[in-house]
């Protein structure tokens, strides 16, 4: 499962010990059970599920493939914790100029939707509660029927913070799955790269950090555990082709640089991850950054591995001050080499990251984190501001589709058209 997925089910299966609670996703693999019922959306139990709920919590594009969901009486909640526009901003690049364009608009409208008709909204961090909480001002959910006393608007009560967890299990490792795959040496030091090689990724100044690393004799390895996407629907990125051309340019590939060409299963991923000695990431200066949050992080964490990340996301800025590992600047490849070269010197301080890795992920519990949804949950009504809001939305997505249809049928023919398409529509109303 990919990040979005693994959210959904793990949420689910916190709820589901409070609440009566249905998945549907756009595939379910039949080999997989839980304490809850799941279908496709395909099935035809989909529309029924969701029009008895009395919470509906929606991802991504649901509410444009299923419009339905939007007339449904239920308390909507959308979970906003994948800020889209901007990861599409990144992995578009190289793509027409008006594709991108005409894209964007469009993840914009999906988005601008679910901050009309949700009543509650999700998010990972304090820094997207902050972006999002500027959307949706402009989508004109701060107001008068949501907060009659503007002095004590609660922001908690339009959005929450819950961020991605981890399993409050312990994992076991219980083969060498990284080494003995790759066939690197036990006593080898070996970095692993958690996730996919994404389009807003860095991998490549890492992977000139080992060369030069490797150039003075030192034995390390860095390892990429997944290089596809468990989704088939996703397109590789560029990132990744790149990736692997520099590790073969620089004499790396299947020497010191490693790629796993399919994807780790989620139930085997921590036999992967303490196989290793540190746990890598590494992105570009941009927005996305800044938004972001780093799901595959949250896996060094619950493994205990010490981190090498570059600074500006959540994770990134919380390594010095939780000290569970080293934060290195955009694209900086000296930093690199030097963080990398110093655990690779000091077990007591790669000793000491791992300590307090451990410790940081106990915050980070799937029942832990979800808990207070549990709670809101069990109070949430539909949003007072609701009918307010929707009501504005639809008469100005009105006003702009005439104004489009003015527009097309004016280049068209000029003021004559506009007259006879006028004509036209008097007549068929006073038929």
């Amino acid at each position: 499962m990919a990040g979005p997925a693994i959210r959904c089910v793990e949420i689910a299966k916190v709820l589901s010990e409070f609440f009566t609670v249905k998945l549907c996703a756009p595939r379910i693999d039949d080999n997989v059970s839980f304490s809850f019922e799941m279908c496709s959306v395909a099935d035809s139990r989909f529309k029924p599920w969701a029009k008895s709920a009395d919470i509906i919590i929606v991802q991504g594009d649901a509410l444009r493939t299923h419009p339905f969901l939007k007339k449904n009486k239920a308390t909507l909640v959308a979970d906003l914790y994948c800020p889209v526009p901007l990861e599409y901003h990144q992995a578009s690049e190289g793509l027409d100029l008006d594709v991108r364009g005409g894209t964007s608009n469009f993840l914009s409208d999906v988005l601008h939707e679910q901050l009309v008709y949700a009543d509650h909204f999700l998010c990972a961090s304090e820094k997207q509660l902050q972006f999002w909480l500027g959307a949706l001002t402009l989508a004109g959910r701060v107001n008068a029927h949501r907060w009659p006393q503007a002095s004590h608007a609660n922001v908690s009560d339009l959005i929450s913070i819950l961020p991605f967890g981890l399993s409050a299990l312990k994992p076991v490792l219980t083969k060498r799955a990284l080494r003995s795959q790759f066939d690197i040496p036990h006593d080898d030091f070996v970095l692993v790269w958690g996730g996919g090689l994404y389009q807003w990724f860095d991998p490549l100044t890492p992977i000139r950090a080992v060369h030069r690393l490797v150039s003075e004799g030192r034995r390390v390895h860095l390892v990429f555990i997944g290089v596809t996407h468990p989704n088939p629907d996703i397109v590789q990125h560029d990132m990744c082709a790149r990736a692997v051309e520099l590790a073969s340019e620089l004499g790396l590939s299947g020497k010191f640089v490693h790629f796993n060409f399919g994807w780790v299963d989620y139930h085997d991923r921590h036999n992967f991850l303490l196989d290793a000695d540190i746990g890598i990431s590494s992105h570009f200066d941009n927005p996305e950054t800044r938004f972001s949050f780093r799901t595959r992080m949250l896996d060094y964490l619950w493994c205990g591995l010490p981190i090498i990340a570059t600074k500006g996301d959540v994770f990134g800025d919380a390594l010095a001050v939780e000290q569970v590992g080293i934060a290195v600047d955009y694209e900086d490849e000296d930093a690199w080499v030097k963080a990398i070269a110093f655990v690779m010197n000091d077990r007591n301080a790669l000793e000491k990251f791992h300590k307090k890795s451990l410790q940081y992920s106990e915050r980070f519990h799937w029942d832990l984190i979800v808990r207070p949804l549990v709670t809101r949950f069990e109070t949430i009504l539909n949003a007072p501001d609701r009918t307010l809001v929707r009501r504005h939305y639809l008469a100005r997505t009105s006003s702009v589709q005439l104004f489009s249809r003015l527009r097309q049928i004016h280049a068209s023919g000029g003021v004559k058209s506009l007259f006879f398409a006028f004509y036209r529509r008097t007549k068929r109303v006073f038929k």
